[in-house]
């Protein structure tokens, strides 16, 4: 009898074990494919006809509002998302990347909660920054299709260009705080060299950035300095800018390899190739003519650099001509850079004259020009126009400028400022939400935006 009630015993505990793991198991697989722990949050109540949508895989109604399965075209293959939505179907709850083959480390960051987090209670539309949604997600179509750049290069066919070396650059930084700098030399009528850079304002240098790895705009392939360097090249065995085809995104396949946004380069290498066929007016001297009276006028910065310097400019004007130019720069205790470059306090340069010695040559230049208009100056406010002169010169020129109004009775005019909106605002035609891109895969972030925007769109026209 014991032995019955034993065996019944274990039957019971065999019985009761087995129930639980197939309890368990069954939950694992739900929640496996893709179910809620929860178990009803994600329940479809009601599937939408997908037929004719495009880019949605399927789409329903849930406990908690609406879900969309959404397929767009990443920068290297499909990229799958579900698409959670509140009960107003504008604002998100979730998004879960299903599937993608994004580069590693770079693209596939969008499954990460870094960037996937953004979108929790975010109001829809999404869109990047500089990234106009009023029209939904691009076309394709329109990607695709080659035009030409809206640089006008019509003056430029069969124009004459005289020797020199030319340069231009961008008014103000790109969103990523880059000034693009083009210089382009002629050489017995013919473009013998070529070269497209973007600096930051602490002088750091694309081409340098992307060799060494800080800087990453493609997720495969050549770099940055390798790619400008190749449409630099084209540019020189072309003699000519109307080659360069570009679509859309200002991309162009007339260059093996080059797969970044030429638009800049052709922009300012049309401005170069301009200086150099005399199209483009020459920058007129403002103080071209004007009598300057004689004395001594002096200028200084407003306050302090980083380094606590304030810097100096003295001019001399005697039978209206300049006669003594003085630079420099003096901290709150009276020292003065030219004396500290002299016995080592302060070096800028690691090789080469002094600043002392580069900034005699540069006030030395002046009285021999009797004008600012030969200082041109690049992206870092360095020139070439003064031989040993390795020093930015901004403030020399900003300060001898104000010197040579005092001289002259004339004051430059500022440029007129236009308004814009500020960085961080949206564009005037969006309403939405601005999400960050993943650093370095703008291509797969702005796929998946589109993709939600895809799904949000979709919503709209059957909630």
């Amino acid at each position: 009898m014991k032995n019955k009630e034993v065996k019944g015993i274990l039957a019971l505990v065999v019985v009761t074990a087995l129930s639980f793991g197939v309890i368990i198991g069954s939950k694992s697989l739900a929640l496996n494919a893709g179910g809620d722990a929860s178990g009803e949050s994600s329940e479809t109540l009601e599937e939408f006809d997908v037929s004719g949508a495009e880019n949605i895989e399927k789409a329903g109604k849930t406990a908690d509002g609406y879900l969309v399965t959404v397929r767009t075209k990443g920068y290297v293959g499909d990229i799958v998302m579900d698409v959670a939505f509140d009960s107003s179907a504008s604002k998100i709850t979730e998004v879960k990347v299903v599937e993608q083959s994004e580069t590693d480390g770079l693209g596939s960051k969008i499954t990460e909660p870094e960037f996937l987090d953004q979108f929790k209670g975010a109001e829809a539309p999404v869109f990047l920054p500089g990234m106009d949604v009023s029209a939904g997600s691009q076309d394709s179509s329109s990607e695709a299709e080659a035009a030409k750049p809206e640089t006008d290069l019509s003056g430029l066919e069969g124009a004459e260009f005289t020797d020199g070396t030319y340069e231009a650059k961008t008014s103000e930084p790109d969103s990523n705080g880059f000034i693009d700098v083009v210089s382009l030399t002629v050489k017995d009528g013919k473009i013998t060299e070529v070269n497209w850079d973007a600096v930051t304002e602490d002088g750091s240098k694309k081409s340098i950035m992307s060799e060494n790895g800080e800087y990453t705009m493609t997720e495969d392939g050549p770099t940055w300095k390798e790619q400008s360097e190749s449409l630099a090249k084209a540019l020189i065995e072309n003699q000519s800018l109307s080659f360069l085809t570009t679509d859309a995104e200002g991309k162009t396949d007339a260059v093996s390899g080059v797969s970044i946004s030429v638009s800049s380069f052709i922009d300012l290498a049309a401005q170069c190739m301009e200086q150099a066929a005399g199209l483009e007016p020459a920058q007129e001297d403002p103080f071209a003519g004007a009598e300057l009276t004689d004395g001594t006028y002096e200028a200084k910065t407003s306050e302090p650099d980083s380094n606590g310097f304030t810097e100096v400019v003295t001019l001399t004007v005697k039978d209206g001509k300049i006669t003594e130019a003085n630079w420099d720069a003096v901290t709150e205790d009276g020292s003065k850079k030219s004396i500290m470059s002299e016995n080592g306090e302060y070096t800028m340069t690691e090789d080469g004259p002094t600043w002392k010695a580069q900034a005699e040559a540069l006030a030395k230049a002046l009285i021999e020009n009797q004008s600012l208009s030969f200082l041109t100056t690049d992206a870092e406010g360095k020139t070439d126009a003064v031989t040993g002169v390795s020093i930015s010169v901004n403030g020399f020129i900003d300060l001898a400028t104000q010197c040579l109004e005092q001289a002259s009775g004339i004051e430059v005019a500022e440029p007129e400022a236009t308004e814009a909106p500020a960085e961080e605002e949206a564009p005037a035609s969006a309403e939405g939400t601005q999400i960050d891109a993943v650093s370095g895969a703008t291509k797969s972030s702005t796929a998946a935006v589109n993709g939600i925007n895809d799904a949000y769109n979709f919503l709209q026209t059957v909630k």
